[in-house]
This record gives structure tokens, C-alpha cells and sequence, in this order.
């Protein structure tokens, strides 16, 4: 999917989505690039609602793959993940407007997974959730 994106990267490419903010989140590793937690992305994933996808159909030209995703074009992929409230964990929003991935959501994605990037994230993502979370 070419080009690794830095942070300014990803936020540009994200401001060139033609889906509303409040209908989408972005997950994986540009998350945790928008988070500060890694570098760069290689492509950008997201979360979308049933109506987030609605907006991507009219302007986009979809292919779906067989794992249940979408490409909405050579940088982006989507899956549809229903609506907000009916997901176990809520999207966590940044300052900039953009929603993530639930940071705790993802650690058990990471923790169940068994592919190298993603169990190489694990001592990343842990040591973020500590930092941001202790108790004091």
C-alpha cells in the first residue's frame, strides 16, 4: 500500500475522507500513530458505522475483500462495525476530532493475535496504558 505516513501525513489523509468524523475510528497502527505511541503507518484502517459505510459507498467505489473488508482506495481500508452503541468498547475521541480505537480494545487484540508486528506492539501499547492510566 506504498508510503509509510508520519502523524502530518496520516491527519492530511484523514482530512481527505469523504465520511463524517462522527462515523468513523481509526484503528491499528495509525491509531497509535495519533496517539504518539508509534512512528508511522503504513496504510490507515478504520472502524466504520452502518451509516459511515452509506457515505463511503456514495463516494467511493468500494471493493469488498473476503475477509469482510473494504478498499476504499490504495491508502485506506474500512470495516463496518455496526454503530457506537452496541460496541464493547467506545472509540476514545483526540483532540483534533478523530476518533481511535479503544486503547484497552486493542491491547486484547494484540494479546490474542500471533503475528509478529502485532506481539511486537504489545510492550508499546502496555507501556502507553501505564503511563496514561496509573493510579496516582
Amino acid at each position: 500500500m506504498g508510503n509509510r505516513m508520519n502523524r502530518k501525513e496520516l491527519i492530511d489523509l484523514l482530512n481527505t475522507l469523504k465520511i463524517d468524523k462522527e462515523e468513523f475510528w481509526i484503528l491499528s497502527s495509525g491509531a497509535l500513530v495519533l496517539r504518539d505511541i508509534y512512528q508511522d503507518a503504513g496504510d490507515l484502517d478504520i472502524a466504520v458505522t452502518n451509516k459511515g459505510l452509506e457515505q463511503l459507498k456514495i463516494n467511493y467505489i468500494l471493493k469488498q475483500k473476503d475477509n469482510g473488508w473494504y478498499t476504499v482506495n490504495e491508502k485506506v481500508e474500512c470495516v463496518c462495525d455496526g454503530d457506537k452503541e452496541n460496541l464493547k468498547y467506545m472509540p476514545e475521541r483526540l483532540e483534533n476530532g478523530y476518533y481511535v480505537q479503544n486503547i484497552f480494545e486493542y491491547i486484547e487484540y494484540l494479546k490474542s493475535s500471533s503475528r509478529e508486528k502485532d506481539i511486537s506492539r504489545i510492550p508499546l501499547v502496555e507501556d502507553y496504558i501505564n503511563n496514561r492510566y496509573k493510579k496516582s
